[in-house]
């Protein structure tokens, strides 16, 4: 007599299961993630392009075209801060800092937390 071989029933269901879970949890990372990535390009060119010594006027006005041609809309200008470099004189960096919270399931939500900071006129990394 041969011994049965192959998954379970309850095998197969705990599987699906987790293939589930896996599908749910990256639909609603990615897209925060590909928004993260393209403050991130947001940061990098608007540092690249500004000299150390702009005003803060002018680095909002480009934060703000960058913004409106990539539909940004859930961001201000205000969410992006000049800031001095610890350990450099004169040196500032542009910086943001949000956070996220995303509905997953039931009554769980994602909190997360994004960072980012260029020294302005910086060259860029890639």
């Amino acid at each position: 007599m041969r011994k049965q071989q192959g998954a379970t029933f309850l095998t197969w269901v705990a599987g699906v299961g987790v293939v589930i879970f896996v599908f749910l949890t990256a639909t609603k990372m990615a897209p925060l993630y590909m928004e993260f990535y393209t403050v991130r390009s947001l940061v990098d060119h608007v540092a690249q392009e500004s000299p150390g010594n702009i005003s803060l006027q002018q680095i909002r006005r480009k934060i703000d075209d960058f913004m409106v041609v990539n539909s940004l809309d859930s961001f201000s200008t205000d969410d992006f801060k000049v800031i001095d470099v610890q350990g450099k004189n004169n040196v500032r960096a542009l910086e943001i800092h949000y956070e996220v919270r995303k509905h997953w399931v039931a009554n769980i939500d994602f909190l997360m937390n994004f960072q980012y900071s260029k020294e302005l006129g910086a060259a860029s990394d890639t």
